[in-house]
């Protein structure tokens, strides 16, 4: 396990394949107007109409010798209260690590800056796209890796249009100002011919391919910052 000097971020080396255990307990019922987490709520929405109150998964636990994430069903409001109220929501997300070659066979990773009006980290670059995973069916008590891939794949298609398939676990990073843990899948796309991608929602507002052995220097220098989950992953992978 690696940890940043501030204590926010902690990333879990991931040696095997990932299985998300969910469990049997329903969604907790949405907060009513006259709760502090229904007040901060319609406070969000009036900053973001695009908030929706989905379900999504908090972890439980990890257990990275056994590829092993423990979930439970969780609000996407429950989440975006913190920390004007704390519920203790850590939403499970996926984030791609896309790498592609140019026509000289210099890898290259794909980055996109954040837009203003995301829930945190506004106006700031990082390795992507990411998301937060959605909560199936309540009959449905287990995810696979590909179940997470298969995610991925859609936010992928949604944020900057491409279509991919696949990905190798590299890490778990927890960041604790987000209240999120990442599931990194690391994809490999061939040439950046035929790699191009654009923003293709609100979502972001750039992307770019950044040479792997620049990432250093692109994290020192990309206008608005790096937000420190990509920085600490970056540094997990020897990039930084």
């Amino acid at each position: 396990m690696m940890q940043d000097t501030s204590g926010e971020i902690e990333v879990f080396a991931w040696p095997t394949s990932v299985r998300v255990t969910i469990a049997r307990e329903p969604t907790p019922p949405e907060a009513g107007t006259e709760t502090p987490i229904g007040r901060e709520w319609a406070a969000q929405r009036e900053r973001n109409p695009r908030l929706f109150n989905g379900a999504v998964l908090s972890v439980v636990s990890l257990d990275p010798p056994l590829g092993h994430i423990a979930c439970r069903r969780e609000t996407y409001q429950r989440l975006v209260v913190q920390p004007r109220v704390p519920t203790g929501v850590r939403m499970l997300a996926v984030t791609g690590v896309l790498l592609a070659t140019d026509g000289l066979g210099v890898e290259h990773v794909l980055v996109g800056r954040r837009a203003p009006a995301v829930r945190i980290y506004g106006g700031q670059w990082e390795f992507g796209p990411s998301g937060g995973v959605s909560a199936p069916p309540v009959s449905v008590l287990q995810l696979s890796e590909s179940d997470l891939a298969a995610h991925l794949a859609d936010e992928v298609e949604e944020e900057i249009g491409l279509r991919v398939s696949g990905g190798t676990p590299v890490a778990v990073v927890r960041d604790r100002t987000a209240c999120s843990d990442d599931v990194c899948l690391l994809l490999r796309l061939g040439s950046l011919e035929t790699a191009r991608a654009s923003p293709a929602n609100w979502e972001y507002t750039e992307v770019a391919w950044v040479p792997v052995r620049r990432v250093g220097d692109w994290i020192a220098r990309a206008p608005g910052g790096v937000i420190g989950a990509t920085r600490a992953l970056a540094a997990h992978l020897g990039w930084a």
